[in-house]
Formats: structure tokens, C-alpha cells, sequence
């Protein structure tokens, strides 16, 4: 936010170093501190209009809109023709849900300094709220042709782009954006949405240069650069030498690999970061994988020193079956060389035998050994530094944090318990790097997910947010960093998902969020009251969701609102058709019979096994088994969530969607649903477009006065 013409405040210009030092605090999020300062200026000039104007904008961060307007309008009342002004006070009117007022504000900034690219930015974000997304990219277009490399700009034209299906487009300006600030999580989580389904029929390296970084950083999902980076993989000249081996016995194999003429397949930078960071999907990458595993298993029993050459890869392959919870089926002929290779781990040290350790981890989680506690305190060399602290150290610090987790409710229901047991023995999801947002006040979150409401401002300082039904934490994580000055209760069945989130929390330096064990169903006991309440993917796996709905109603202020996802009857289809072959077939819920059902549905059932396989879910173990193998799953109709809502009491706000496209559909079909809240029309929408709501419907409500 610039300062004026140094002209204008000649005769403050003793101020000018408290005004600087206010705009440090401000682009520091340090409210408080900002706002002193401010006060500082203003008892000695309460007509300063900079001072007024950034004491506005401190406040609108906040969220108190009332006191944001005041003073921003005295500012433009003392000096109408500084352009910031009306840009702060059009944001303003935004947050307010006064599109007009906010259009008028942006507008009259623009007639100030036609050449400033933020009034355009607004008007933008005012045509998608109205789903005008065409006008949208014309008021971007007009600030590009002003300021082309403006990284906001190219995010948003990309981000339009991406609303009207035109991935392709959206990747030229997502790719300017993240070129103009590489650090931008949004920048890197729209260039990586752009390039979801994207093959390459020839190598590009440049593209891939792009790419491979945006591996394990936050917020980017590997599902998103799979086909991408697993076509470059398949094109790689080291992955393709070594296609013989996929159909070979563990002892070829093992030949292969002990030739000297072999390349090491974590040569390839694809590879090797994929493995660390990624998501095996296709099956020819998840068939060399088996094909590599067996050989170093053979290797490891009979010709162990060769395993030296192959450390990285070792340690690659060791760390993805982990996190893919060994979801790849194993050999008779591999079960025997294990049990022959963990006779004689019993009493070796990592120091001097890390690679057979490496190897045993391909197969089985270290921590789980008996001998777990000597291998978590022996030294490992440093190429296996990882795998010890991914196998071992944390897995063993998260059983130490369950153990001390709080219970808030028992958990005795015969269906909770279920639940529990299955989450407790797969913690659901394994995650590693969360989206940390800005952080909004509760009213301006709530116009950003609802941008067809009119959400009054309210006076929500310091809210209660719970999240009921929170994993292995990244739910709790996200709503810490999304909620103003918050205070986060993240619960949960199982301590083995708590302690996930919890270790992960402590990471991150999360202090605002606190985790503890307790039931939905008796949550209602609990001497707490909470502003926002949000349950994503946790009701529909209740005996009784209407029941667990209920105990939530009774710890929502009567003010509070609540954002809740629940399993779509149309969107579930393949899992329906999934779980009728399972019980058909007899399948059980156990490790062993999620892989083997795996194994077996592309003989099974062909075409739903392919359209299975396009999901990430598919492709690890406690997802698989939370797609599929839930031994609790309620699925529901728009109809019926209208009953489930009325029920409780609970008015629909609407749904919130990731991109503006499913509204700005909505509206044209709909004109005379301005709020898009009829839920019978949404039943037609889903009807013509059966995966709309695919993974959930996810929508909010507010309780009733």
C-alpha cells in the first residue's frame, strides 16, 4: 500500500516514520500493533487521512466492517482524489455483500489512476460472485494490458480460465503468475490444478523443470501432477531399459540389477521425486515397483552387497510403500526370502546394515518390528536418515502422543467403536503438507464459500471453531489458519488419527488447535459453545446422523453457523457398485482382503475397476479401505438433506464449490433462485451432471433464531 506524494504531508512528516512502521504491521498481519501506532498519529492530527485510511484497513483484516467503513470514508472525506482510498473502501463494501456499492468504489478508483491494476482485480472478483465470468476476464484483461507481468492478474485470468474448463489456458497465465513470485502457495496450487490430466506424448523438459518442485510443497495435491510426471517417467530412457524385469521372477531380477551395466532407476529426478512425494497411479510404474522390490529382496538374501549401489533407491521405494501402506500385493516366492531376511535382522545393526533394513521396508513398516526401540535409537547412515525418521521416529513419537490424548466422551456406541477400531489400525488421511490460508474473519469466510448470500457482519471476535470429526488432523490445520483469531477443538474416534494431527500441528507451529478423543454422539455433554462448527465426511459414517446432527446443533451458538459433508447417492454410484462385488465375493476389511479385492477387480469388473483407478483413493491402502470397505456409510439425495436439515432446525445457506463454474451454471438455468438454495433444483443439476458432488456435497447451514 503506497504512500502518498511527499508533498502532501510535508508538514507531517514527523509522522511519516509511525506511518511507515503502522504498514510494516499491517504486511505483518500484527494488527494490534499497527493500529497503536496508528492511534499514536491520530491523537496528534485526527485528520491525518493516510492514518485513517490504514486504521480502516486494519480493521476491515479484522473484520470489523462498521468501523472500517467509518473511517475509511472520513479519509476520502478529507482527500477524495487518493485512489486507495475508494480501492479500501470498495473491498470493503465487497465483504459487506454490497456488490454495487463495491463496483461504484472500484469504478471511482479507476477514473482517479486508470493504471492501477487492484480496482480491476475487484471488479473481477465482483463478475465471478456474479457468475460473469466473461466480464470477469475482460476487466483482467485490461489491467494485463497494463501490467502484464502482475502475478495476481495472470492468477486470476487462470483461475477464470480453469472455471470455464480451459485447463490449457490457465496454465500459460497460472505459469506467469508462479514465474513472478515461485513462493505464492496459490500460484503453485493453481499451476498444478491446470495440469491435472495432462500426458506427455513426447519429453519436455522445461515443463518438467516447473513441475518436479512443486512435489511436497504445500498445499499442491500429487494427484494433480500424477499423469504428467508418470507419462515423463514411462518416456524416461533409464525406465524404459528396464521394462523386461516387470514380468521376471525375483532371482532374474536380482541378475539384472547385479549387472554392472544396470542403471539405477533414482537416477531419473522424476522417478526419485515422485517416490518421495507422489502418488503411484499407473499401473506399469506400480508393476516396476513390485518387479524392483523382489529383486532387492533377492539381492538382500543372497548377494547383499550389491544393495550399496541402490541406497537411494532403497530408501525411495522403502518411504512410498510406506505411505502407501504396502497396498501392492506380494509373492509366495517374496515371503519366503522375508522371513529368511528377518531371521537374520534380528541382532544387526543399522549402522553397518541399513540397506537389508531398507529392503525389509519395502515390505513391512519398521516401527511395527518387535526390535522397534533398538532401531529407533541405533545411527543410521545418512543416505537412510529418512526412512529412520519416517519409519521409525515419528510413527513411535505419534503412539507416545496417543497415549496422552484427552477423552472428552466415552466412546461405547457398537457403531462408533467399529468405526474406531478400523481408523485406529488406518490412520485416514495420510498427509503431509497443508494449505495455510490467510486468515478471515468469519463473515468474510462465509461471503467467499457463499457468494450468493447475504452474510450479515456480525461481531465474531476471538471464534470457537469445531471440528467434529477431524482425521489425522489436516481438516484442523486448514480451519486454524483460515478462522481470524481463533480457537480450534479438532475430535475424533481414533487416537492413532489425533496423534497424526497433533505431531503434524507441533511441526507446523500450529498452537491454536486443540485435539482430543471423543464421539459425535455424546459431543453434546461437553461444556463448550462454538461460532462455527464443520464436519466434512464424519455424519454419514454415524449409526444415526440425524442423532450426531443433533448434539452438534446443541454446541452451535444460536448465531453459529455450520459447513457439513455428507456422501451424495448419485455421486457414490461406483462405490455402491464396488461394495455390492465385495460382499458378493466375500471380501473382508482387512488389510490383506483390501489388497487381494484390489488385486482382483480389474478381472472382476473391467470398467469399474478403471474408473476406480483414476481416483487417488485407489491407490493407498486406508483410502482404498475408506472408499469402499467403510463398515458405516449413509448416502443421501438433495431431497433428503433437505429433511436431514429442516430436522434439526437448521437453515441451507448453500453449497460451496472450488471454482465458480458450478454457480454461474446454476444461475443461468435458475434465474429466479438468486441465493441457488432450492434443493430440488439441485437434484435436476446433479441428475445432468452425476459427478458434480462426487467426492461430497458440502454445503453450510446456520441455525435457526
Amino acid at each position: 500500500m503506497p504512500l502518498p506524494d511527499k508533498n502532501q504531508i510535508e508538514a507531517k512528516a514527523h509522522l511519516l516514520p509511525i506511518l511507515r512502521a503502522a504498514m510494516r504491521a499491517l504486511e505483518a498481519e500484527d494488527y494490534v500493533q499497527a493500529e497503536n501506532l496508528l492511534d499514536s498519529i491520530l491523537q496528534q492530527d485526527a485528520d491525518f487521512a493516510d492514518a485513517l485510511h490504514l486504521k480502516g484497513y486494519a480493521a476491515l483484516r479484522r473484520g470489523d466492517l462498521a468501523k472500517a467503513r467509518q473511517l475509511v470514508e472520513r479519509a476520502i472525506e478529507i482527500d477524495f482524489h487518493f485512489e486507495n482510498y475508494h480501492l479500501t473502501l470498495g473491498h470493503i463494501r465487497l465483504a459487506e455483500g454490497d456488490r454495487q456499492g463495491a463496483r461504484d468504489s472500484f469504478g471511482a478508483a479507476i477514473v482517479l489512476n486508470a493504471a492501477l491494476p487492484d480496482p480491476y482485480i475487484g471488479l473481477a472478483h465482483i463478475f465471478m460472485a456474479d457468475g460473469a465470468l466473461d466480464a470477469a476476464i475482460g476487466a483482467l484483461g485490461t489491467a494485463r494490458q497494463k501490467h502484464p507481468k502482475h502475478p495476481e492478474v495472470n492468477y486470476l485470468l487462470g483461475f477464470v480460465l480453469m472455471a470455464q474448463g480451459k485447463a490449457k489456458d490457465a496454465m500459460i497465465f497460472f505459469g506467469r503468475a508462479l514465474q513472478s513470485a515461485p513462493n505464492d502457495t496459490r500460484y503453485r496450487l493453481g499451476f498444478a490444478r491446470s495440469l491435472h490430466g495432462l500426458r506427455l506424448k513426447k519429453p519436455d523438459p522445461a515443463l518438467l523443470a516447473t513441475t518436479l518442485p512443486l512435489l511436497g510443497t504445500p498445499g499442491v495435491e500429487p494427484r494433480d501432477l500424477a499423469s504428467i510426471i508418470e507419462s515423463a517417467i514411462q518416456l524416461d530412457p533409464t525406465f524404459t531399459i528396464l521394462a523386461p524385469i516387470d514380468a521376471m521372477p525375483a532371482a532374474n531380477v536380482a541378475k539384472v540389477l547385479a549387472a554392472p551395466q544396470c542403471p539405477d532407476p533414482a537416477s531419473s529426478d522424476a522417478f526419485a521425486e515422485w517416490l518421495a512425494h507422489g502418488l503411484v497411479m499407473h499401473p506399469a510404474i506400480a508393476r516396476r515397483l513390485m518387479a524392483l522390490r523382489r529383486g532387492l529382496l533377492h539381492l538382500a538374501v543372497h548377494d547383499p552387497a550389491v544393495l550399496d549401489r541402490y541406497s537411494r533407491l532403497l530408501g525411495l521405494i522403502a518411504i512410498r510403500n510406506f505411505q502407501a501402506e504396502y497396498i501392492d500385493q506380494s509373492r509366495a516366492d517374496e515371503r519366503a526370502l522375508l522371513q529368511q531376511l528377518d531371521t537374520r535382522l534380528a541382532e544387526a545393526d543399522p549402522a553397518s546394515a541399513a540397506p537389508l533394513f531398507a529392503v525389509y521396508a519395502t515390505y513391512h513398516p519398521l516401527y511395527r518390528r518387535p526390535d522397534h526401540a533398538r532401531l529407533a535409537a541405533a545411527a543410521w547412515p545418512a543416505a537412510f536418515a529418512d526412512l529412520h525418521r519416517i519409519q521409525l521416529l515419528e510413527p513411535l513419537q505419534e503412539k507416545t502422543i496417543a497415549a496422552a490424548m484427552p477423552a472428552l466422551t466415552p466412546v461405547d456406541d457398537a457403531t462408533s467403536r467399529s468405526v474406531q477400531d478400523m481408523y485406529e489400525e488406518s490412520p485416514f488421511p495420510r498427509w503431509h503438507q497443508p494449505i495455510l490460508n490467510s486468515p478471515l474473519t468469519v463473515p468474510v469466510r462465509l461471503r467467499s464459500a457463499l457468494p450468493l448470500q447475504t452474510i450479515p457482519a456480525g461481531s465474531i471476535t476471538n471464534p470457537q471453531v469445531l471440528i467434529a470429526g477431524c482425521g489425522t488432523g489436516l481438516h484442523a490445520i486448514l480451519a486454524a489458519s483460515s478462522y481470524y483469531d481463533a480457537r480450534v477443538l479438532a475430535i475424533d474416534l481414533s487416537r492413532a488419527s489425533l496423534a497424526y494431527g497433533k505431531r503434524k500441528a507441533d511441526e507446523l507451529g500450529i498452537t491454536n488447535v486443540e485435539f482430543a478423543q471423543a464421539d459425535i454422539l455424546k459431543i453434546g455433554s461437553i461444556d463448550r459453545r462454538f461460532d462455527v462448527i464443520e464436519s466434512f465426511g464424519v455424519l454419514h459414517h454415524l449409526r444415526d446422523p440425524a442423532a450426531g446432527l443433533a448434539q452438534l446443533v446443541t454446541l452451535l451458538k444460536p448465531d453459529g453457523y455450520m459447513m457439513l459433508g455428507l456422501y451424495s447417492e448419485v455421486g457414490r454410484r461406483d462405490v455402491v457398485a464396488a461394495r455390492e462385488l465385495i460382499a458378493r465375493h466375500g471380501y473382508s476389511d482387512n488389510p490383506e482382503d483390501v489388497r487381494r479385492f484390489r488385486n482382483d477387480l480389474p478381472r472382476l469388473a473391467p470398467d469399474l475397476a478403471a474408473r476406480l483407478a483414476r481416483s487417488s483413493a485407489f491407490h493407498t491402502l486406508s483410502d482404498l479401505r475408506d472408499l469402499v470397505f467403510h463398515r458405516q456409510e449413509h448416502r443421501y439425495t438433495p431431497q433428503q438433506l433437505r429433511s436431514l436439515i429442516s430436522g434439526a432446525g437448521l437453515e441451507f445457506l448453500g453449497f460451496e464449490f472450488s471454482t465458480p463454474k458450478p454457480l454461474a451454471q446454476y444461475q443461468a438455468r435458475f434465474p429466479d433462485d438468486p441465493t441457488a438454495t432450492d434443493l430440488d433444483n439441485w437434484a435436476l443439476v446433479e441428475a445432468e451432471n452425476p459427478d458434480l458432488f462426487a467426492n461430497c456435497y458440502r454445503f453450510w447451514v446456520r441455525r435457526r433464531a
